[in-house]
């Protein structure tokens, strides 16, 4: 799993009222969905769960660097006067350059301050697009190794139980689809980790408890084959 693969699985996957999961076929040209093909497998749609909800933590940072792209970029409006896109573009880039140390926000500064004024000069280059995916992977790999201590490292022993709470803080960070998505995603984690979560349950506190039961083969092939019927779902039904 890695946010190229959450990214793709967002874009093109679907929840309901009920949270079932669907393809969404669209139109090429409005982009309007005109149809949708269901996801039956429950490992596939597992799979795609916690894709959403880790796709959706990488966004929540994502939106942090954009915040702190727009108020240098409102700090520059306010200094000086500078009409010309790729001036105040250079400006910006160095003051971002000097908080974060390089130039892997590149693509980003651009798609913000082309909301200015859309320009052709600040389209992002192909460059700047894979600098910035391997930021997003970088920020995927922190934030999911991170969830992976709290969820099977950080636990306690409760008899043949592991057990842990989420801090109210985190809670509260979670988009709405997140927290319909927490209990997939913790049990794909699992998984990912060659741990399969028994008598898996979320209490109303927000505690989890589970039994943990090592699997005798990494889940690496297994995670090979859900990609590729996902792949071959997608290449037959969108263009």
């Amino acid at each position: 799993m890695n946010y190229k693969t959450c990214k793709r699985l967002n874009d093109n996957f679907i929840l309901d009222d009920k949270f079932d999961i669907f393809l969404a076929v669209r139109n090429n040209l409005t982009n309007e969905i005109t149809g949708q093909v269901p996801v039956e497998n429950p490992m596939e749609k597992g799979y795609i769960y916690a894709c959403l909800y880790f796709y959706d933590e990488v966004e929540k940072e994502v939106g942090k660097l954009r915040a702190m792209i727009n108020k240098m970029l409102d700090e520059i409006n306010l200094e000086v006067h500078i009409p010309e896109s790729a001036k105040k573009l250079m400006e910006l880039s160095a003051r971002v350059r000097g908080a974060v140390g390089d130039d892997s926000l590149d693509a980003i500064i651009k798609e913000e301050l082309s909301k200015e004024g859309r320009a052709i000069a600040l389209m992002p280059s192909q460059a700047e697009a894979e600098k910035l995916e391997k930021v997003l992977d970088s920020i995927f790999i922190e934030l999911f190794q991170g969830f992976s201590m709290v969820t099977l490292h950080n636990t306690k022993d409760e008899g043949a139980f592991k057990t842990f709470r989420f801090t109210e803080e985190y809670i509260r960070s979670l988009t709405d689809r997140q927290k319909k998505l927490l209990a997939p995603a913790i049990r794909m984690v699992g998984f990912e980790n060659s741990v399969k979560l028994n008598e898996f349950e979320i209490l109303p506190d927000w505690s989890v408890r589970y039994k943990p039961e090592r699997l005798s083969e990494s889940f690496e092939a297994r995670e090979e084959e859900i990609k590729m019927s996902l792949k071959k779902l997608m290449e037959e039904h969108l263009l």
